[in-house]
């Protein structure tokens, strides 16, 4: 099966980055990285069938930013 998560910057700070997140534009997710920390906490769920393993991608993605030290405004996880 293959997956494709867009994550749309939405705000950032000292503190983290906030991400839209989904497969599509109609259905978006959010979630935060703390910049400090690099833990990823779940600010609103995606209405899909696919969530969890949309929402783990995510994540994924957004760690792999934070151990390189950058935020783009748009980036993707695409398997």
């Amino acid at each position: 099966m293959a997956f494709y998560v867009m994550l749309i910057k939405v705000n950032e700070d000292e503190q983290g980055v906030t991400y839209n997140f989904g497969s599509d534009s109609e259905h978006l997710g959010k979630i935060h990285l703390d910049k400090h920390q690099g833990t990823i906490q779940e600010i609103e769920p995606i209405n899909s069938e696919n969530y969890q393993h949309l929402l783990v991608r995510a994540e994924v993605k957004l760690r792999q930013h934070w151990k390189a030290g950058n935020f783009p405004d748009h980036t993707c996880w695409a398997s």
